[in-house]
């Protein structure tokens, strides 16, 4: 089932998902996440800290949903982004972590 279409929708569900750990982590995410020492604690606190919200237009969905970025506080205090797709499915919102960068 698709995902949420404007950034104020997609953060709200993209942090509800991930505060009740309705996340995927994909394989490409834990390959960044280590190269580039940041873990899934960082993604979720990215999130839950957003400054902003916006659509990734060159993200492939792998679920069916949409691809969002959202920027945020990485535990170390940075400000890092993290990849996520966005969709529902018969457990209801869900997100995958796709990726996790420096701000």
């Amino acid at each position: 089932m698709p995902g949420p279409l404007v950034p104020p929708e997609a953060l709200a569900w993209i942090q509800e998902a991930s505060a009740a750990s309705r996340y995927i982590v994909d394989p490409h995410f834990a390959k960044r996440a280590r190269a580039r020492n940041f873990s899934v604690f960082d993604a979720k606190k990215i999130i839950a800290t957003a400054s902003s919200c916006e659509r990734y237009q060159d993200g492939t969905p792998l679920a069916g949903g949409t691809s969002w970025r959202v920027t945020g506080t990485a535990l170390d205090g940075t400000i890092a982004k993290v990849g996520v797709e966005a969709f529902k499915d018969h457990l209801g919102k869900q997100i995958i972590l796709i990726t996790i960068m420096d701000g």
